[in-house]
């Protein structure tokens, strides 16, 4: 049967996206998984079996529509302590992953052709919901400090000219997902000094906030920063304990939760998160680190000593993800199908710009291999780009 004439009239806008990310293959540096070697199936069972001993009852009803009072009052104590931001538990409420609360804000914000405003480069799932509902997304020029203030403000008044008004602001924080870069804490003044001046909000993204490898403490949130109510901020805790347990949350205001539907994670998967949190997060936490680090020097030293100088690779003080700049007119996109066919897949430059361009970029994940099959697919990678003349 031919189900084409019944769907609906309104089914999201179809977004471009590489056919070889759907592949099977042996080295996969296209996904930002947890460190698979960091869940640990004994302590995870524990602290499932002390959570059930303690709520088990609590499933037979609904949960509150913010979900797991403990975690959020857990996310709470956290967000003040180690991100500078004083929240009332009121204000936090679940979601099934940061994509999840970033989905319920993008219903709720976004007509057809309403205007975002994101870093040069922006991760692709947030970038490709905005793009099914047919907005605008402008790209605000962005360096190793983040979002240029200085840029962003001049796309606010050439839009303001034409007489036309972003929704939001939206900004991975902290090692942006695909850059690594982190937003300076003289440019998160100036953010929220702009947001204010044009009374435009912020959605902040920090998903990426525990995965500190090295390097300068991190600024605070602009959560904490905010006297005006700007900020909406997204985090989550699916690639520190898997993602297949699709926890996260967002702090917003009632006026803002009042309008959202839908994306609650289950109450058994935050059960356990909360416990496992509360007893064993810090040492997870570093058990993630030591793994990152070593795979990031790992990704780091087989990018260069398999590319030319003339591709750069700066490496990341957190997060999981390496930024790969290549030669002017090297086509990462048009090149995948080749790296599929040869057991490596990655992410190239330009499914994460709305014009899908800029494709002389890609992103190698480095959570999912070990340190030696990482190097292996670096050097897979580097063979399939020196035969395909991406290395000019």
């Amino acid at each position: 049967m031919d189900y084409s004439e019944f769907f609906s009239k309104n089914l999201p806008a179809t977004v471009e996206m590489p056919a070889g990310l759907r592949a099977d293959t042996a080295h996969i540096f296209s996904v930002t998984n947890a460190v698979p070697q960091a869940i640990d199936a004994e302590l995870y069972a524990e602290a499932m079996s002390n959570a059930l001993a303690r709520e088990a009852t609590s499933l037979a009803g609904y949960p509150g529509m913010k979900g797991h009072e403990g975690l959020r009052g857990l996310i709470a104590a956290e967000l003040k302590d180690k991100r500078g931001a004083d929240v009332d538990i009121e204000d936090i409420f679940l979601s099934d992953g940061a994509g999840g609360a970033i989905r319920k804000l993008v219903d709720a914000f976004i007509d057809a052709g309403d205007i975002v405003l994101a870093e040069e480069f922006t991760y692709s799932g947030t970038l490709n919901m905005l793009l099914s509902k047919r907005a605008e997304v402008v790209h605000v020029e962005s360096d190793s400090d983040g979002m240029d203030p200085d840029a962003l403000e001049a796309e606010i008044k050439r839009l303001s000219a034409g007489g036309r008004k972003p929704k939001f602001i939206y900004t991975i924080s902290v090692y942006q997902n695909p850059s690594g870069s982190t937003l300076s804490l003289e440019r998160r003044e100036r953010l929220l000094e702009i947001a204010a001046e044009y009374n435009i909000p912020i959605v902040e993204n920090e998903s990426y906030a525990d995965f500190r490898i090295d390097g300068a403490p991190l600024p605070p949130a602009m959560l904490g920063m905010d006297d005006n109510g700007l900020v909406i901020y997204v985090s989550s805790y699916t690639k520190l304990l898997g993602c297949g347990l699709r926890v996260g949350f967002a702090v917003a205001p009632q006026q803002v939760q009042d309008v959202l539907t839908g994306g609650m994670p289950s109450q058994l998967a935050t059960m356990l998160v909360y416990e496992y949190l509360r007893t064993r997060k810090a040492e997870h936490v570093e058990t993630v680190r030591r793994e990152l680090l070593a795979r990031r020097d790992a990704l780091v030293s087989a990018v260069r000593e398999n590319f030319p100088i003339e591709c750069e690779i700066v490496p990341p003080h957190g997060g999981m993800m390496g930024w790969v700049k290549m030669p002017e007119g090297a086509d990462t996109w048009a090149a995948l199908e080749a790296a599929v066919e040869a057991g490596v897949k990655y992410n190239p430059g330009g499914i994460y710009r709305a014009p899908r361009d800029r494709n002389n970029h890609l992103r190698l994940t480095f959570s999912h291999n070990t340190a030696e099959e990482i190097r292996e697919g670096v050097a897979t990678l580097a063979d399939v780009f020196e035969r395909g003349g991406l290395f000019g």
